[in-house]
């Protein structure tokens, strides 16, 4: 299939963080050096190689990256990753991880780039680099909290986290995890679908939610709040 032309990209570039800085000029270089790929949904990269080498801007959709130990036949989901998202930053930032896996959770459209050449371009694009450091450093706060609550806390607390993090006041709606599937709620939570099924249903009774056509909604905030302050 023919790659589509790339100058849609460039506004979507310039509202990602990570290019808040550069100029369009430059913007249109990365292009240059960059390519469009549309992946369908569970489309899965299992291999290092595709990742080691490469680095992936999501333009649109939703990708989880996860861990899996073969031991349990367990998958951990370490992050949803969704709209201005970057991944494999390890190899750009010469930084070694245990072997995590990625997978598509929606059809997405994905901007990929050599990681030689991208550092190539980041030689004169150091505001770049020091998005990418900032953005890196929020990722690991971010693991740090998970990490912290998935050791500590009980299936109600860290669900009642989960939404709570999804939760758009302005919407009064849940957004990113509300169309998936409750395994994935449940592999975002560190559980099995059983245990997030009979908890969702435990929520629906004391009222905190409701689920129509398996979508959630937040009846009642402050109960749900109360779950974080017991």
């Amino acid at each position: 299939m023919a790659e589509k032309s790339k100058d849609y990209i460039i506004p979507l570039l310039k509202e990602n963080p990570l290019f808040e800085e550069i100029s369009e000029v430059n913007l249109r270089e990365f292009l240059e050096i960059s390519s469009i790929k549309i992946w369908p949904k569970n489309t899965c990269l299992l291999d290092a190689e595709s990742t080691n080498y490469n680095f992936y801007i999501i333009i649109s959709g939703k990708i989880k990256l996860y861990y899996y130990n073969p031991e349990k036949d367990r998958k951990l989901t370490l992050f949803l990753l969704v709209k201005n998202d970057a991944f494999d930053i390890s190899k750009l930032l010469n930084i070694s991880h245990k072997k995590v896996y990625y997978e598509t959770l929606s059809p997405s459209v994905i901007l990929s780039t050599n990681v030689l050449l991208l550092k190539a371009w980041m030689i004169n694009n150091s505001e770049f680099y020091k998005s990418l450091l900032h953005y890196t450093l929020a990722k690991l706060k971010q693991m740090e909290t998970y990490v912290s609550s998935a050791s500590m806390e009980d299936t109600s607390t860290k669900l009642a986290r989960l939404l709570l993090n999804n939760f758009d006041e302005t919407s009064n709606k849940i957004k990113t995890i509300n169309d998936l599937p409750h395994k994935e709620l449940a592999q975002l939570i560190g559980t099995t679908r059983a245990v997030i099924n009979r908890q969702l249903q435990i929520f629906k009774k004391e009222g905190i939610i409701e689920i129509k056509n398996r979508t959630i909604e937040i009846k009642n905030l402050s109960l749900l709040q109360n779950k974080l302050n017991r």
